[in-house]
């Protein structure tokens, strides 16, 4: 799996072969086809890992009594995204240049992922709204604004630049400001 990762965000999807996986990896063709059917489907278990690891450093906004302050909290959670990001840049490079367009069934289950990914920050919306912390708007489309803007950065940060040089902290409070504020004083 570490060899795919490697290969995969060095040579891109197409551009790797499973004679370069079981090669890197010093394993027999048939050692490789015990545990992974194709390519395909040791790419789509590096993505699949992807996922369930974001999926894991959400976490909703509590704004219950004695809890820290919203703003706080999404701080905490966009660091903790960023981190992650920032330990597995290669599956990001993977995922932000190699997986849009290999075939119709991975474009859905990445729109799928996105999707989730909207219907949180629509929800976290929708909750600032009803709290009064964020004016009225249409939820889906503020979600997707806010969507697009997360990739771009994590293109920056993680894909174009040496994430060495980027200070993600500041990168993503950067993000939750505009986010938030806009950038009128």
């Amino acid at each position: 799996m570490e060899v795919a990762r490697q290969l995969f965000s060095q040579k891109g999807y197409h551009g790797t072969s499973i004679d370069d996986l079981i090669e890197a990896a010093s394993i027999a063709r048939g050692t490789f086809y015990l545990y992974f059917e194709s390519k395909r489907a040791i790419f789509d278990e590096l993505l699949n890992e992807l996922f369930i690891t974001l999926a894991a450093t959400v976490r909703r906004i509590d704004v219950g009594p004695g809890a820290k302050p919203p703003l706080e909290q999404l701080n905490v959670t966009v660091d903790l995204i960023f981190n992650t990001l920032m330990e597995n840049r290669a599956l990001a490079r993977i995922l932000l240049r190699e997986a849009v367009g290999i075939d119709a069934d991975f474009d859905r289950k990445l729109l799928d992922f996105y999707g989730r990914i909207e219907a949180l920050l629509m929800s976290a919306i929708e909750t600032g709204t009803e709290m009064g912390l964020v004016r009225t708007c249409d939820a889906k489309l503020a979600a997707r604004c806010i969507l697009g803007a997360a990739k771009e950065m994590v293109t920056y940060s993680f894909v174009e630049n040496d994430p060495s040089r980027v200070d993600t902290q500041k990168v993503g409070h950067e993000l939750i400001a505009f986010t938030l504020q806009g950038l009128f004083t």
